[in-house]
């Protein structure tokens, strides 16, 4: 068997034999530390290089606004190292008007392709803005345009990572499962959903801001485990002022398409639900061992299941007047009064987003736009006469939640 060090050794060779770039990706709403933690890093640029020489890398700095601040300040930090004579930072690129995970996500594209184009760099860093979805970022890696390409052929994504202001989260979790309020689908997303969503797609979590005096260490376990309880494969890493060694990040890949865009526990609880039906697992990788913090805290998560269709108003009126110890609710479902449509809740402490997806396949027959035989494998494994493939199927996700309490309340929101 090969010693940790060995393995370490293995993988840092692999990367330096690829001549793709790697780069790191850091997400994290406004203001938790993500500039300052960059410039951290490119500050470790002198010495950070193969047998402690220089190492050259860049950095794509994105802000939504038209004057790119952070932007600035990065920029600032590369001139830096360049006037102490490293060659660390040697180009820091600033993308502004639009987030990388939508309206800029070609410019973000461009703009790497470029850099690994005109290399080589050892490392590239990406500081996204903060409404940037790092899910939306992954997918300039992992999806494939017309013509067969994408941009892991030019540059390979080594971590989505996610920045967290560790006191603002553990002030907004503690507010989960009190009263709620319910938004529009298509609506903008609440700081706290769209934290939620950035931990869930990550490799690593940096939990910022551990020097607060707020902040007691039972606080911060706690922090640590409800984050664990929504994505158990990240990395946890606690930081003050950003500070890190750049060594972390460059010494191996961490990023893997299949595992990290399903590492969210609301993901793999209905993976498992999937599995249980069928007894086949639709991605192994996705199916994970209970996280050790969650016994200590009483970070549980349970699945709901129901075929007979809610009352829509008493299922709202659930939801606005809040669910004990929910930190986290997603999943589908379907009412009487708009059988057709298949609806999609997202809980997020204390705000409900409410979607409509799409069409139940068994509407879509019902209507004559698709038969029996045009049924995907996973619609047929989900398919129970009369109701075909409408289902009540909602992940919840909490500390101390009464599973018994919460199950009746959601069986008395059934119509009769």
């Amino acid at each position: 068997m090969l010693a940790d060090c060995e393995i370490k050794e293995i993988e840092i060779m692999d990367i330096l034999e690829d001549c793709r770039p790697p780069v790191t990706v850091f997400c994290g709403f406004l203001g938790v530390g993500k500039t300052t933690l960059l410039r951290h890093l490119l500050g470790q640029a002198a010495t950070a290089g193969r047998e402690g020489g220089a190492a050259r890398w860049a950095a794509v700095v994105n802000d939504v606004a038209a004057v790119n601040i952070d932007g600035s300040l990065v920029r600032a930090e590369a001139a830096e190292q360049r006037a102490l004579g490293t060659s660390g930072a040697a180009e820091v690129v600033e993308l502004g008007n639009g987030c990388v995970c939508c309206s800029g996500a070609d410019d973000l594209g461009e703009a790497i392709a470029r850099l690994a184009d005109r290399g080589p760099y050892d490392h590239i860093w990406v500081e996204t803005s903060g409404v940037a979805d790092p899910r939306g970022v992954a997918t300039l890696f992992t999806r494939k345009n017309p013509f067969g390409r994408s941009l892991a052929d030019r540059a390979r994504l080594a971590a989505l990572v996610t920045v967290i202001d560790v006191v603002a989260f553990a002030e907004e979790a503690a507010k989960a499962g009190g009263r709620g309020r319910s938004v529009a689908g298509s609506g903008q997303r609440p700081v706290f959903e769209l934290m939620l969503e950035q931990i869930e797609c990550a490799d690593v979590v940096v939990l910022n801001q551990c020097d607060r005096v707020e902040l007691g260490g039972a606080d911060l376990a706690r922090a640590e485990a409800l984050v664990a309880g929504l994505n158990a494969r990240a990395e946890l890493v606690r930081t003050e002022h950003g500070q890190i060694s750049a060594e972390f990040f460059t010494e191996r890949m961490r990023f893997d398409g299949g595992a990290t865009l399903s590492a969210a526990r609301w993901v793999r609880e209905l993976n498992r639900v999937a599995v249980d039906r069928t007894g086949i697992a639709v991605k192994p990788q996705t199916i994970f061992g209970t996280p050790r913090h969650e016994a200590k805290y009483g970070i549980t998560s349970f699945v709901y299941r129901a075929r007979r269709g809610f009352d829509g108003q008493r299922l709202r009126d659930l939801f606005v007047g809040g669910l004990p110890g929910v930190l986290r609710a997603k999943g589908f479902f379907w009412t009487k009064e708009m059988p057709d449509e298949m609806g999609f809740v997202s809980v997020a402490g204390g705000i409900i987003r409410w979607e409509a997806l799409s069409v139940w396949w068994a509407a879509r027959i019902a209507m004559g736009r698709a038969t029996l035989a045009d049924r995907p494998e996973s619609v047929v494994a989900n398919w129970a006469e009369p109701q075909g493939d409408r289902r009540q199927e909602i992940v919840l996700i909490g500390v101390d939640m009464d599973q018994a309490a919460l199950f009746k309340a959601l069986d008395q929101c059934l119509a009769s």
